[in-house]
Parts: structure tokens; sequence; C-alpha cells
């Protein structure tokens, strides 16, 4: 083989070589820790460093020329690193075949098809029977601390009507937004002094209210209905029990 046919064939050759080296890494990345895996690559990444090595010399070689000093001294010392080279090569790339080989057949059937999670385990679904009613969840019940801390939190939310209105049942909503936006509309602020349940459905507050146009600040008790409305509280009823 000449030289300008030895130069094309090294460099086919480590084009494949490339080619290998990238697979590799995909390979290597899979198996993610795996020793053996990134030892190809590095076998790989070798051969093809000392085939570009290689082609360089043949390179250099053509581009001397002939010369009539010193040719066959010269010569004689880069035939001798391209067949040190050469055996460099012939163990690097057996190596990597067989690693590829060994790594092939170890994990044969072991993975599954790439990108393919490995599923989570899931807890079995419970039994549906004739003796039990249902699976949905149930709300649990409001206490009397809650239905007490949600009057105390729609106090402190006054005078803004637009917060309000929703927290407000059907039965008071029934004297119409307009009155109760206008009630609300006098007022420029609460202060809720007490609060607490008298029962599983009513809480007795004590608050003061206080007026925008300068009129004295009253403070009033008043017993609420709370009922559950549209899976939320609500405040169904409001009596006024005591004014000073």
């Amino acid at each position: 083989m000449n030289r300008a046919g030895s130069i094309w064939f090294w460099s086919l050759l480590g084009a494949c070589i490339a080619a290998a080296l990238g697979t590799a890494i995909n390979f290597a990345t899979d198996l993610k820790t795996n020793f053996l895996a990134w030892g190809l690559v590095v076998a790989f990444t070798l051969a093809a460093g000392l085939i570009s090595s290689i082609s360089q010399v043949l390179v250099r070689r053509d581009g001397d020329g002939p010369s009539t000093t010193g040719t066959t001294n010269v010569y004689n010392v880069q035939h001798s690193q391209v067949n040190a080279w050469l055996v460099f090569l012939i163990l690097g790339v057996s190596g990597s075949l067989l690693a590829a080989i060994f790594v092939g057949v170890h994990f044969a059937g072991s993975f599954q098809t790439a990108g393919t999670p490995i599923p989570a385990v899931i807890a079995p679904s419970p039994t549906t029977s004739t003796t039990t009613s249902t699976t949905s969840t149930v709300p649990r019940p409001a206490t009397n601390e809650d239905i007490a801390q949600f009057v105390t939190a729609y106090y402190r939310l006054m005078p803004d009507t637009r917060a309000g209105w929703p927290l407000i049942g059907p039965n008071l909503q029934r004297r119409g937004q307009s009155d109760y936006e206008a009630h609300w509309g006098r007022i420029s602020a609460v202060d809720v002094h007490s609060a607490s349940a008298t029962s599983s459905t009513t809480v007795r507050v004590r608050i003061t209210l206080h007026y925008r146009d300068g009129r004295p600040s009253p403070t009033e008790t008043h017993e609420l209905t709370v009922v559950p409305h549209d899976g939320r509280l609500c405040i169904d009823a409001d009596t006024l029990i005591r004014a000073k």
C-alpha cells in the first residue's frame, strides 16, 4: 500500500473509531457507574489518539519528500514509531472489543428498553364489597373551636363586603346584597373582643363597631348560627343579644 493509500486508510479507521467512541459513551451513560463501560470509553479514546498520531506522521512523511541526506535514518525512526503505535493500537482495540463483548453478554436481558423508567411500587388499591359504603374521603366535622375561629376571621375581614358576602349563608343573603353593603358601608373597622362556641352550631361573639361618621362606637354581643353549606362554613343567622 502506498503512502497516500495509507493516509486514507488510517483516516477512515480513525473515523470508525470516533463513531465507536460515541457509541461507547452512550453505552456507558446508560450503565451509569459501570467501570467496564467507562473503561471501554477510555480504550476507544486512546485508540482514536493513536490513529490520529499515525495519520500525522504519514502526512509529515509525504510532505517532507525525498532527501539526499539522512533519509534512511529518519525513515527508519519513523517506521519504528509507527510499528510501536500499531502494537498499542492492536492491543487497545482488542481489549476494547473484549470489554464490549463481556459487558454486552453480562448485561444482556437485564436492562429494559433505553429510556423506559422502572415502574415504582404501587400499593394495592382497597377492594370494594357490599359491606363497604364508600371509598371517598368524608370531610371532618367542624369542631366548636373551628366555628369560633371562623367567626373571628369573618369579623376581621369587615367591612370588606366583597370578602364577607360569600361567608354568609342563604338565610342572611335573602336580605339582599345591597342592604348588606349599605350596613357595612357605614362602618370603618371592627374590633373582636371574644368569640366562643356555645354549641356545635352557635357562636357568641363580642365586637365593637367603629362608624365612619364619628358616632359613638357600640360594643355588641351577637349569637351567630354557623352551618356547613356547599362544603364550607357560613353564618346563616345573626341575633343581637346585647348592645351598649
